[in-house]
């Protein structure tokens, strides 16, 4: 019987196509690939960064698929910080400082962060954004994500950014704090220049996604079954961020007068920034004949939030612990998706399986 199961087991894997893959001998080669951006190209999930959690990355497995190893600034467990359950000291030290990473991605990065921020170097640092030793552990000290991008002579580089440069903002209930639209397009007008400037022959930009969609928006008419709110949100088309719901209780409900409620008219605020944000991608690509990647396309094609949510997977399948975050899953349905892309753009042959 143990015989019978071994023997099916390599059946099995021999039937298992590889991630691996030859490309064809008239492919653009895909070489010296740079993944550029914040949290989620960097592989942050469930409030946290992890060895494992890095590897599941979009970038890492888009680099995979195209036969490159595209190494990761590993940290060390318990991680930096530490995921949700997950005990123990945050640990930003890398697990192979002399490893050089092709992911220059920084949790917490704004489009200008990119341009001008480092571990010691920073205009108005919010706390819940950035963490010096996050910049350290990714790109070294005294180096923005730009010049490590630079550094690398890169060929291909994807750019995921501006993200933070509305969400946080949309979560606290404030999204007129956001990146004003003007300070947003200049900075990722001069990204693009200097990357070009820079040598990059394959330039893919990234669309934002709609920030209002994200778990960790609550909607008023879930928290009240959890007599988490108390009259004030009666009738009231209201949301509140995760990290604000985290203070409530029965005993101390939310106020749908309260600076941290998201109101109807701030959420479609919210939702008409990042179209913004987006309008002025798609322009700045159109005049520099650069190819975008809408990742809506992939977050319409996830399944949503679970009818019964579990503790293992509060927020679905599509997203990590913290509700903001992609899940390992929704990453690899990124990694397949723009491994289509790049070959459809560039001519590369980029693996694109399942």
């Amino acid at each position: 019987m143990k015989a019978a199961l071994v023997t099916l087991t390599l059946l099995l894997t021999a039937c298992t196509p590889a991630l691996s893959n030859t490309p064809r001998p008239d492919a653009t080669p895909f070489t010296r690939y740079v993944a550029m951006g914040d949290s989620i190209t960097a592989g942050f999930q469930s409030g946290g960064l992890t060895a494992e959690s890095q590897n599941a990355s979009y970038a890492h497995l888009l680099g995979q698929r195209g036969g490159l190893e595209t190494p990761m600034p590993e940290v060390l467990a318990p991680g930096c910080p530490p995921p949700i359950g997950v005990s123990g000291v945050k640990n930003c030290q890398r697990a192979h400082p002399d490893v050089q990473a092709m992911v220059v991605a920084v949790p917490g990065a704004k489009v200008g962060d990119v341009l001008r921020s480092t571990d010691t170097q920073v205009k108005d640092p919010d706390p819940l954004l950035y963490d010096a030793d996050l910049y350290r552990a990714v790109l070294g000290p005294g180096t923005t994500q730009l010049e490590a991008a630079l550094k690398l002579r890169p060929q291909f580089v994807t750019v995921w950014i501006g993200n933070n440069d509305a969400l946080l903002p949309t979560l606290r209930g404030q999204p007129d704090q956001a990146t004003p639209l003007a300070q947003f397009r200049a900075d990722y007008a001069e990204l693009i220049t200097r990357l070009l400037d820079g040598g990059v022959e394959h330039l893919v930009l990234m669309t934002l996604p709609d920030m209002t969609r994200v778990p960790a928006l609550v909607p008023v008419r879930l928290l009240r079954l959890g007599g988490l709110v108390d009259a004030s949100c009666q009738g009231q088309e209201t949301y509140f961020g995760t990290l604000t719901v985290a203070k409530a209780s029965k005993e101390k409900p939310l106020s749908c007068t309260s600076p941290d409620a998201l109101t109807a008219t701030e959420y479609t605020q919210a939702q008409q920034i990042v179209q913004g944000y987006n309008q002025a991608i798609r322009e700045l690509a159109a005049a520099n004949s650069i190819p975008v990647f809408d990742v809506n396309t992939v977050l319409d094609s996830l399944p949503g939030r679970p009818l019964i949510p579990t503790a293992a997977a509060p927020f679905g399948r599509s997203f990590s612990l913290d509700g903001i975050h992609p899940s390992s899953f929704a990453h690899q349905r990124f990694a397949q998706a723009l491994a289509i892309f790049l070959n459809q753009q560039f001519g590369t042959d980029l693996n694109t399986r399942p």
